[in-house]
Order: C-alpha cells, then sequence, then structure tokens
C-alpha cells in the first residue's frame, strides 16, 4: 500500500485565474480531482482499477474552507489523504499551503462508490477489500464536518444557466466543479463584487448532461446564501444543493 498522503506543487498560471488574479473556482475543484485521482490510482482503487471491476467513485459532497485563494504566479502546494469511511463512501481531506507554509484552503469530500451498469452504490469492500487497512489507525477525523444542506420553499432570486459541451467530462455528465461555480455566478453582481467566499458546502445529488436548462435557486440569509440547482423544465428534479458563506472583500 502506497503512503495514505499525497502531495503535488503547482504554480497558479494566469488562465487559472479571474480577473483580480486569484484561483478560479473551477480551478480549485479540478485541482482537488487531480489531486484525489492521482493517489487514488497510487492506493490501487483509481479509475482503471475501478473500471475494471465495472464500479467507479461518483462525488458526493464537498465542505471548503477558503482563509485566502492562491494568486497568479504564487507557488502552492496540494496535500490529500483519505480520512474515513463508511460501508458504501470513502472521506477524502486535503489543504492547500504555499511556500510560506500559509494554510490557504482546506476541504473535506465524500465519495460513493456505484455499480457502474446498475447506476447504485455498492459496498468497497466488496470490490477492494484491501482498501479497509489504510483506516486501521483513521477512523474519521475530517478536517471540515460535512453537513446536510437544508432544502427552502421560496427564494429570492433565480439565474438560469445552459449546460455546454465544455461542462461534460469523461463521465458524460457535467463535472463536479462545475456545480459550485454555478451557485457563486448566481448571487447579483454587486454583491459578487464586493464579497470574497469563505466557506462553501455543496452536495451532488443527480447529473446534469450536456442539454439540461440549469436554474439556480438562491436564498439570502445576510452572509450566507443556499442554492438549490435544478432542471429548469422540470424544478422537481435536483442536481445539487449549496451553501455559501461570504465575507467582504478587504480593499
Amino acid at each position: 500500500m502506497e503512503n495514505e498522503t499525497f502531495k503535488r506543487a503547482y504554480t497558479v498560471r494566469s488562465y487559472e485565474t479571474n480577473k483580480e488574479g486569484q484561483l478560479r473556482l473551477l480551478t480549485l475543484f479540478n485541482l482537488f480531482q487531480d489531486v484525489a485521482d492521482t493517489h487514488a490510482a497510487l492506493l490501487g482503487v483509481g479509475y482503471d482499477a475501478c473500471l475494471e471491476k465495472k464500479v467507479g467513485w461518483v462525488g458526493g459532497s464537498y465542505s471548503v474552507v477558503i482563509n485566502r485563494l492562491p494568486v497568479w504566479e504564487e507557488n502552492i502546494k496540494v496535500r490529500t489523504w483519505p480520512s474515513g469511511k463508511t460501508l458504501l463512501t470513502g472521506i477524502r481531506d486535503f489543504a492547500i499551503t504555499n511556500d510560506k507554509n500559509e494554510d490557504l484552503i482546506t476541504a473535506s469530500s465524500q465519495w460513493v462508490m456505484i455499480d457502474l451498469e446498475k447506476g447504485r452504490p455498492v459496498a468497497i469492500k466488496k470490490y477492494f477489500p484491501e482498501f479497509e487497512e489504510i483506516f486501521k489507525d483513521i477512523g474519521t477525523q475530517v478536517l471540515n464536518p460535512l453537513k446536510s444542506i437544508k432544502d427552502f420553499e421560496v427564494s429570492d432570486f433565480e439565474k438560469q444557466f445552459f449546460v455546454r459541451y465544455d461542462d461534460i467530462d469523461i463521465n458524460n455528465h457535467v463535472n463536479n466543479a462545475v456545480y459550485p461555480v454555478w451557485a457563486s455566478e448566481s448571487v447579483p453582481y454587486d454583491f459578487r463584487e464586493s464579497h470574497d467566499i469563505e466557506k462553501l458546502d455543496v452536495c451532488f445529488k443527480k447529473p446534469a448532461h450536456y442539454g439540461d436548462v440549469i436554474l439556480v435557486q438562491t436564498k439570502t440569509e445576510g452572509l450566507k446564501t443556499r442554492h438549490k440547482i435544478v432542471d429548469a423544465k422540470e424544478h422537481g428534479r435536483e442536481f445539487s444543493l449549496a451553501e455559501i458563506v461570504w465575507r467582504p472583500k478587504e480593499r
């Protein structure tokens, strides 16, 4: 069994930043996926190993705390490790630091193993019994407790998006990194201009596909916004729920 912690260094490129030179939210989630995919492969439970057994990992939820977003040309290290499990899910943590060893971002995530033919969750130990070994001395010690996001009935405002061809990933559905972007883009422009994300929780319910029209319904509660991402034509079809805590930008 490989080492339980995996680390990869990155330098933030200009095309990975927003208009303020900060790492894009989409890129942040892509970095999480990149190190998670690589580490899972080293542990023997990556994409190819799963495909041989006709199972796959599906992201269930994330809880992300952002002290500060990395900026253009900043050197960062992204660490990841398995931090816990249930019968049907694996929990994976992430931490991002810079050259000064400043703690920039922490995140916890939950992943479900599914039968690719039936589309149903399966017990991890049924397909990868050796995976149990790495949790003997770990238990469940997640950095950011994963939370249930409350639904709501009445939204304060709504915004519509269209699934682009570029949003579709290797699994032929919208990549999980896109949903947090939809949530963050759904708030009014003036509010987004004057606030940064401090904490973001997102859970994934059903995958969206090319051709779907996305409706993001948003409920505001002071510096907290809650988001319901649904099918614009069939509101009962929920793709994701998200909750964001914002803080005023430092000027």
